[in-house]
């Protein structure tokens, strides 16, 4: 069965003031919260490493909460969303948020917020909530620290990748043109425009046919759990983002570990 890794992260994600003004949100403006590509990641308990996917071919990304942490911008959208409509009814905290909607497609969200609301006004209300989040991620959103020089080590290698996510085209494309990585990534796979989305493996299935690359010879990076569960469904070993995680062990050090056996693999071949 694939690894999953968890990956540590430091992150401010308590709900106090939006920086845009007195307006409950996180306890920093996003721009500083220290989330790091430089980080920790733990093992899982059956003590698997990327190394069993050498020789690496491929790295396939999430978007939201990945290259950048735009978990807090979708999570005071919402809020402030569910207030508009629905005088405090629909309130959310955030472990709610965590659990129930961060890395969901909207279709599923419609069925998961609104039980009782006919899909087409559920339907409107995910829509003005994605606007108002590019509204804001165009004034706050930054990649996590550290992405650049990932991205780096991925193109010195030769690496292939893709981005594969839940979010919505438009949101999608303008995470990747802010982040300045529009030509990092020549493929794009968004859940609604496969059969199934995330939690289902199609998305990830669909990057590695457009890659033709085997899922033996690549992994994902994800934050959410349906994206985990994805990754881990198509066949690949997932790096997941992870805000605490008590065991760890530097993520370059795998990434370095992973390069040594694929040399090696060459050297004797």
């Amino acid at each position: 069965m694939p690894a999953l890794v968890s990956l540590q992260l430091s992150s401010n994600f308590v709900p106090k003031t939006h920086p845009l003004g007195r307006i409950p949100f996180c306890r920093k403006d996003i721009s500083s919260i220290p989330r790091t590509f430089s980080p920790r990641m733990s093992v899982s308990s059956r003590k698997s490493s990327l190394s069993t996917v050498a020789p690496l071919e491929a790295i396939l990304f999430d978007i939201d909460g990945t290259l950048c942490d735009s978990d807090p911008i979708h999570y005071y959208a919402f809020r402030e969303m569910l207030q508009e409509v629905s005088m405090g009814e629909h309130r959310i905290s955030e472990e709610f948020f965590v659990k129930n909607i961060s890395g969901m497609h909207n279709e599923e969200l419609c069925r998961v917020l609104f039980p009782e609301w006919d899909l087409k006004r559920a339907r409107k209300f995910m829509d003005d909530k994605e606007e108002m989040f590019r509204r804001l991620a165009s004034e706050q959103l930054k990649p996590i620290t550290g992405l650049d020089k990932l991205c780096k080590w991925i193109e010195d290698r030769g690496l292939k990748r893709a981005a594969v996510t839940n979010a919505p085209r438009p949101n999608a494309e303008m995470i990747i043109s802010l982040l300045g990585l529009v030509d990092f990534f020549k493929i794009m796979v968004i859940g609604s425009e496969c059969d199934r989305a995330k939690p289902f493996p199609d998305p990830y299935l669909e990057a590695l046919r457009a890659l033709e690359v085997s899922p033996e010879h690549a992994f994902v990076f994800e934050d959410s759990v349906s994206g985990i569960k994805a990754g881990v469904a198509a066949g690949m070993p997932v790096v997941g983002l992870a805000l605490r995680n008590p065991e760890k062990v530097a993520l370059w050090t795998a990434l370095e570990d992973l390069e040594k056996k694929t040399q090696a693999m060459e050297v004797t071949a």
